[in-house]
């Protein structure tokens, strides 16, 4: 398996930056101006349509309803994207987290949880429609692993 090169990004104007260790830069990559367009490009793209979700996260959380679980499932999709989009390029985000905290103002823990709930849960029609986040925000390892195995909550 290729190694891949830890890139930061860093916001600049509607968009991003992409920064790599200049030792990398230099040894590994060909042409890594093109990369890191590439990259920002990509990286810029996927955060606006984290930020639109998380948007609408609110939007449900503010009118005082449940927030479904496949919008979170959605966003830990995204975010699984993002990495295989920038792994296509050779490269993965240093401290993807901390990014993300920046960038789409989640917090690291819930971040975390949605992660894991993605992770184990392969595909968004594993999760009834009507399950609601809070029952899974608890236990999201167990509760995802018992959703992708097709067995009914506790």
């Amino acid at each position: 398996m290729k190694q891949l090169l830890f890139v930061s990004f860093q916001p600049r104007g509607e968009g991003f930056t992409g920064l790599l260790p200049m030792e990398a830069a230099l040894s590994v990559v060909d042409d890594p101006e093109s990369v890191l367009r590439k990259a920002a490009a990509a990286y810029s793209r996927y955060i606006r349509r984290m930020r639109a979700l998380v948007g609408e996260i609110e939007s449900v959380r503010a009118s005082r309803r449940p927030i479904p679980a496949r919008m979170l499932w959605d966003l830990g999709d995204l975010i699984f994207r993002l990495t295989k989009t920038l792994a296509g390029l050779s490269l993965q985000v240093d401290d993807l987290y901390t990014h993300l905290v920046r960038d789409i103002g989640i917090p690291r823990k819930r971040l975390e949880k949605i992660v894991i709930l993605r992770r184990y849960v392969p595909r968004k029609t594993l999760i009834p429609k009507d399950l609601n986040w809070g029952r899974c925000e608890k236990g999201t390892r167990a509760v995802a692993e018992r959703l992708s195995k097709g067995l009914p909550l506790r």
